[in-house]
């Protein structure tokens, strides 16, 4: 994938964040309860641990694989890290 390319499904999946996160602050009543705080938080604390695994799997590649472009793998790790977070606030938005 071209660097232009990943820039524009960055680009785009950034705005399907935003749309979600949009989403979860109006259905939630923009955080202002202790329902919509517990639920960005236990999101948080999900995506953090991912993003955590990631980076380390991310490291030990790049030292292991020297031909990897470590741009395109962090790349990866921040759209995991803003869609997951959206999805997981989302889903718990859904269950709790």
């Amino acid at each position: 994938m071209s660097s232009e390319a990943l820039f524009l499904f960055i680009a785009a999946l950034t705005a399907l964040y935003w749309f979600m996160f949009y989403k979860f602050m109006k259905e939630s009543g923009e955080m202002k309860d202790e329902r919509g705080r517990r639920i960005n938080q236990l999101a948080s604390e999900k995506i953090l641990i991912v993003v955590q695994m990631l980076l380390l799997v991310g490291i030990l590649a790049v030292n292991a694989f020297p031909s990897m472009n470590p741009i395109k793998l962090l790349a990866l790790i921040y759209v995991v890290a803003i869609f997951g977070h959206a999805a997981l606030r989302y889903y718990y938005l859904r269950v709790m």
